[in-house]
């Protein structure tokens, strides 16, 4: 009894920060969607209980949303039991790979389409060489993710080349030729370079799926189209390549054109979307132990490349554009 009594005490500051969350959020929604503060409140916390958060409840809509409906989505707690479904029960070599730029370069070389060089590995000269050569490249941790720490570089900036090498050698700094987007895709934001996000989910007989593919866009200046990072995403109907739904940011803006060019979403044709699609399938051949994997491809004017695979893959880019879940999609191919 009073080692219950404790274990309740140690909950108390966590309880009461999930109840100001809910509050918070039960709050908002009720000036969003005038439904009862009271009935938002009950609902979200019945569904916390189940292990979906708050900002699942406002990101899927399940407000709107029959059991029946909620049930199908892949949330947070969902998508880490299919993780070690399809992932970490297998291949964690492979698993390693998808999480460092630098092997899963080396793993997937023939699908780049471009040059790199791997810091650590690399003398002055030849991080000098890769430099001038290219004039201006793009720079990434080896190990981040999410966008985090990529940034360009102009070789006429780099005041200092020792200074440069030592301080990328020491944070583990790949190097890699820029890529040139193809123009359709440079008229949506050229700042960045966007990129498909498409599913890979291999099937017990290991046969690869795509699953709800998704074209990400940067908007303003930024360099990168991540979707944690001010991003927009709009959903790709897999047989056309074309944009069938509006775009979506984080903040559950939509967007029928794009915030800076105003170039119009709906119905944009994906470029070499067939030879985008065969990629992929060959990419997940080449690793089928890990089985799913969320790749970002680039489409260039000569064709598609990879320009990384992803195990961590977010469930949101594949949910949020229709609305409509793919955990019961997922749970079928086990």
């Amino acid at each position: 009894m009073l080692k219950s009594i404790i274990g309740i005490i140690r909950k108390l500051p966590q309880l009461h920060s999930i109840a100001g969350e809910l509050h918070s959020a039960a709050k908002e929604l009720n000036k969003e969607t005038r439904i009862h503060y009271l009935t938002l409140l009950l609902d979200m916390g019945l569904l916390r209980l189940r292990h979906i958060c708050p900002n699942e409840y406002k990101d899927y809509r399940f407000y709107d949303k029959s059991r029946a409906a909620r049930n199908r989505f892949l949330t947070e707690y969902c998508r880490g039991k299919m993780d070690v479904a399809f992932n970490q029960k297998y291949g964690h070599e492979c698993r390693a790979a998808m999480s460092n730029k630098q092997i899963f370069n080396k793993l997937f070389s023939d699908f780049l389409g471009r040059q790199w060089l791997y810091t650590p590995d690399a003398s002055d000269q030849q991080i000098e060489e890769f430099l001038s050569t290219h004039k201006q490249i793009i720079v990434k941790p080896s190990a981040a993710g999410r966008g985090i720490g990529v940034r360009k570089i102009l070789y006429s900036e780099v005041s200092d080349i020792k200074v440069f090498c030592e301080e990328a050698r020491n944070n583990c700094l790949l190097l890699e030729e820029i890529v040139v987007q193809h123009p359709d895709l440079s008229s949506i934001n050229p700042s960045s370079v966007n990129t498909l996000r498409i599913n890979t989910v291999v099937d017990r007989t290991g046969v690869p799926h795509i699953l709800r593919p998704a074209l990400r866009m940067g908007v303003g200046e930024s360099i990168t189209d991540n979707f944690s990072g001010n991003g927009i995403v709009a959903g790709i109907d897999l047989d056309t390549g074309i944009l069938s739904t509006p775009a979506i940011g984080a903040d559950l803006r939509t967007y029928i054109k794009h915030p800076t060019s105003g170039v119009v979403i709906l119905g944009f044709q994906i470029p070499h979307w067939e030879a985008a699609k065969d990629m992929v399938h060959r990419a997940a051949n080449l690793t089928p132990q890990t089985r799913w994997v969320g790749w970002d491809i680039a489409i260039t004017s000569k064709g598609p490349l990879v320009i990384e695979g992803n195990i961590d893959t977010g469930s949101r880019t594949m949910q949020m554009t229709t609305q409509t879940g793919v955990y019961h999609i997922m749970r079928s191919y086990l």
